[in-house]
């Protein structure tokens, strides 16, 4: 072990501390660094700089999402197998922090002389390298850390609050710092790969803190010598958790409706309120109102009410948010009033959402006796990024049939009806649907009994090898009413 200070210590504490959970959530700001990264400059680098067709781009992206998805699945079963001094996920932040920094170069480094077909399988190479590979390999550990850091339901979704209102910061920021960067480095194809070179560095030191500062706290009993599921056994049981069913399926819906909304409103910004430099106002009223909730409101609203029910209110303005455009689709303040509800909605949403994913995981165990914290949360990370795949292409389809016309001043009113569906009444039908879903989601009511099943069979696992007169003495211990019984000593 070439750490061994660092080694995993689930009886460090009892649960994770403020100072825990803040180096938790860091591991999503280093994460964001390069999702926003990716997200939303590596298209503009590649056909701006590096001068490569929109189109062979859009290509790439497109079909390296299904190598993407895939690499969840593989990656979650792998973590399951993991047996490691440092834990089964964040072993894995740790192999994987200088290959995410050497990637996060790589992807902003396309050498100038490779030629047009050079440039197209270098592009096509690291960019499967760094989002279907290394990425996955550090995120979704990452991610199913959650799942470990405490046995608590409520502790869980506080540290999922800490890292979303982190990843958040950390997508802003690096959207507000790249461009200033690149001009400072002189504004050509070298000052990206400078820009990246820093951005990469901060988010390998931060994965080292997450690393370092995190511990796993649930540990499962005897886990090798229990015998190894193969695969398509790991993934019936998987499908046998009805909670995990519904959960991602939820989160397919409300990603999708966000990727479907955010790649048109752009267009309905333009076209409907003439300006489309409104996203940037909507965008931070928007994240400010999500990172407040979050804070302030929702661990009052978890502990009171559920996430199950705490949910429900959020789709309610999520989907009242979007829908009150259709009073007056022209009107600004009308605008304003529907950013104000959409992000009262996504402050409890997203952090909810991923705040039950580790729910399913002890109701996976409960029903399946096997936990398999890496494939629950492998299958949720892959509907998301179906959704972030599809949702851009979805959205110029409806547009699209609409009859829209690239930079026309004035677009027909069946185009400006599908703008207006695609920005709206998309993200009513979908969350309606998701409301439906969660409506049969009962797992906040059920949640007291299956961690007192699984209590129960950790510690007979844990009595398991113990001979029948060693039980009989932790019983005793256990139970001071049959301390009478026992023999003195002689």
């Amino acid at each position: 072990m070439l750490f061994p200070m660092f080694a995993n210590n689930p009886n460090k504490s009892p649960s994770p501390g403020f100072g825990e959970k803040v180096c938790y959530g860091l591991g999503d700001f280093a994460s964001c660094i390069m999702y926003v990264g990716t997200q939303a400059f590596l298209l503009f680098y590649y056909t701006e700089y590096c001068d490569v067709n929109i189109a062979v781009v859009s290509t790439i992206f497109l079909v390296s999402r299904f190598f993407d998805g895939l690499s969840d699945l593989v990656m979650g079963y792998i973590v399951d197998r993991t047996h490691s001094p440092y834990g089964k996920t964040r072993v894995w932040i740790l192999r994987m922090i200088v290959p995410f920094f050497a990637c996060s170069v790589l992807l902003f480094a396309v050498p100038p002389s490779l030629g047009d077909v050079g440039t197209i399988v270098y592009i096509f190479v690291t960019y499967n390298l760094m989002i279907t590979v290394v990425y996955t390999a550090i995120n979704l550990p990452y991610g199913a850390l959650t799942t470990l850091i405490s046995k608590d339901s409520y502790e869980r979704s506080i540290v999922t609050i800490f890292r979303v209102v982190l990843a958040s910061v950390g997508g802003m920021l690096t959207t507000v710092v790249t461009i200033p960067l690149v001009r400072f480095f002189g504004d050509d194809r070298m000052a990206w790969m400078y820009t990246f070179m820093v951005l990469g560095g901060v988010a390998a030191f931060l994965f080292a803190l997450t690393f370092i500062s995190c511990q796993e706290r649930v540990v499962a009993d005897n886990k090798k010598s229990e015998p190894e599921l193969p695969l398509t056994e790991k993934l019936r049981n998987l499908f046998r958790n009805k909670y995990w069913c519904m959960l991602t399926l939820m989160l397919l819906l409300f990603f999708g409706a966000d990727i479907i909304a955010g790649a048109a409103n752009i267009y309905y910004y333009k076209y409907f309120l003439d300006d489309p430099q409104y996203i940037g106002i909507f965008t931070a009223i928007n994240t400010v109102l999500r990172l407040g909730l979050m804070i302030a409101v929702l661990p009052f609203f978890m502990k009171r009410f559920g996430k199950r029910n705490s949910l429900m209110l959020a789709i309610i303005f999520i989907a009242a948010g979007y829908g009150v455009r259709y009073l007056d689709p022209y009107s600004v303040p009308i605008n304003y009033f529907s950013t104000v509800l959409i992000g009262l909605g996504q402050g409890f949403s997203y952090a909810l959402l991923w705040g039950m994913v580790p729910d399913t995981v002890d109701y996976g165990e409960y029903v399946t006796h096997h936990r398999a914290e890496g494939l629950v949360y492998s299958g949720a990370s892959f509907a998301t990024k179906v959704a972030n795949g599809i949702g851009t292409v979805l959205a110029g389809f409806v547009i699209n049939l609409g009859g829209y016309v690239n930079n026309a001043e004035t677009q027909t009113d069946t185009a400006l009806s599908a703008i207006l569906f695609a920005s709206s009444g998309v993200p009513v039908i979908v969350f309606a649907i998701g409301f439906a879903i969660l409506y049969f989601y009962r797992l906040d009511d059920e949640l007291p009994e299956v961690v007192r099943t699984l209590k129960e069979r950790h510690t007979q696992n844990q009595t398991g090898g113990l001979t029948d007169e060693e039980k009989a003495i932790i019983a005793r211990t256990t139970n001071p009413q049959d301390r009478s019984k026992e023999t003195p000593a002689s």
